[in-house]
């Protein structure tokens, strides 16, 4: 009984959360397969791992780890300002992106309130809503899985509780993009709808990797756009996803409201000097970039090969329509790849349960993964 009541006080909207899936990690896969090498391409990671600069300053700062980091963050904003061509004090240092995401919806959301995003965008934003007590409501998608922003507007104009809108570019996992047009056109009505009090939340986690003319730099909109904020994350291109690196950019009074909620020293001493390395290796930026563009290529042919369905990206991982690749959902796909030692992203969560997610790994890794991939389609066209 002092269970349950205990239990009857956590809110419903929290007992009915369902918590963020992560990639299945390589040492439960080994254990549990009994294999000796195991290859992940799930968790859009960078194969090629941190900047060595990153690393030397990693393996020096942990001497200090006995002393409480700085709170301000200041050599690493003082990168990023210069980096980015902003103010120091426009920038929000957060334990990944995810958490600046965290902070703006609890500075900027109270019980009840909305936030809005697409069907098939990224889950985090919907789960830092629900913990919040805060709705989530999603545009459908189109046809070929883009975002419908005047979907989105129609949403944000027929509820008065809307607070902010998550827009993802590129998607993940779709990889699919929002074009410099009409994001222009979207911030331009949204600017327009209750006094510009919406914020427009723009998450560029994968922006390094952006290969398209089309896709905007969202900097412009934002020094255009006072209620223009932007995610980015030191995880993907410059291999710290382990160390928690993300950072907001907003006006220094919304970063203002942000710091005061923000955890204190909610960066480690590691992910602080990781990070400013990290940002500092412009050649290890352009050899990953070049590494994930060569792994596509690798990938985009050998699925049309293959004569298997994806949607093109500009991440670094594709989406394959594996129901009319090898006849089966993506969770069946994965299944059998993960048995033989290759890790992939099912993304039933996100409605998309014909599709599966796959990462670009390494050179090795690719044509692996590949070789799994190829011996399943035999199989599925023998069957057939």
């Amino acid at each position: 009984m002092p269970t349950e009541i205990i239990q009857s006080q956590v809110p419903e909207y929290i007992r009915k959360l369902v918590p963020y899936s992560p990639g299945k990690p390589i040492e439960e896969t080994q254990r549990e397969f009994k294999l000796k090498r195991v290859i992940k391409l799930a968790s859009n990671e960078n194969p090629l791992g941190p900047s060595p600069k990153a690393i030397a300053a990693i393996t020096r700062s942990i001497k200090e780890t006995y002393r409480y980091p700085d709170a301000s963050g200041y050599w690493l904003k003082k990168a990023l300002a210069t980096h980015l061509d902003v103010e120091a004090r426009s920038l929000v240092l957060g334990n990944g992106s995810d958490e600046v995401g965290d902070l703006l919806v609890r500075a900027y959301c109270v019980l009840g309130d909305f936030i809005v995003t697409s069907q098939a965008a990224f889950s985090a934003y919907r789960i830092r809503a629900q913990v919040q007590g805060v709705k989530t409501l999603e545009s459908p998608l189109t046809s070929d899985l883009r975002f419908d922003l005047d979907a989105m507007l129609k949403l944000v104009r027929e509820n008065e509780r809307v607070r902010m809108v998550f827009i993802p570019n590129p998607n993940n996992p779709t990889g699919t993009y929002v074009t410099e047009k009409e994001l222009g056109r979207f911030l331009e009505s949204l600017s327009k709808i209750r006094g510009g009090a919406v914020l427009a939340v723009l998450d560029y986690a994968y922006w390094e990797y952006v290969s398209a003319s089309d896709l905007p730099d969202p900097l412009p909109f934002f020094r255009k756009y006072p209620n223009v904020v932007i995610m980015r994350t030191f995880s993907k291109v410059y291999g710290l996803a382990g160390l928690r690196v993300g950072y907001g950019i907003a006006t220094p009074e919304l970063v203002g409201n942000l710091d005061k909620i923000r955890t204190p020293f909610n960066m480690n001493i590691p992910a602080l000097v990781g990070a400013v390395a990290a940002l500092s290796d412009r050649a290890f930026v352009k050899k990953s970039v070049a590494s994930n563009r060569r792994g596509m290529k690798f990938w985009e042919e050998s699925l049309e090969a293959m004569d298997v369905p994806y949607w093109p990206s500009q991440g670094n991982f594709l989406l394959i329509d594996a129901k009319r690749g090898f006849g089966k959902p993506g969770s069946a796909v994965y299944q059998a790849c993960l048995e033989r030692g290759v890790i992939f992203r099912p993304v039933d969560a996100y409605g998309l349960g014909h599709a599966l997610r796959i990462s670009v790994g390494t050179d090795q890794e690719n044509r692996e993964a590949v070789r799994v991939l190829r011996d399943l389609f035999v199989k599925s066209i023998e069957g057939r």
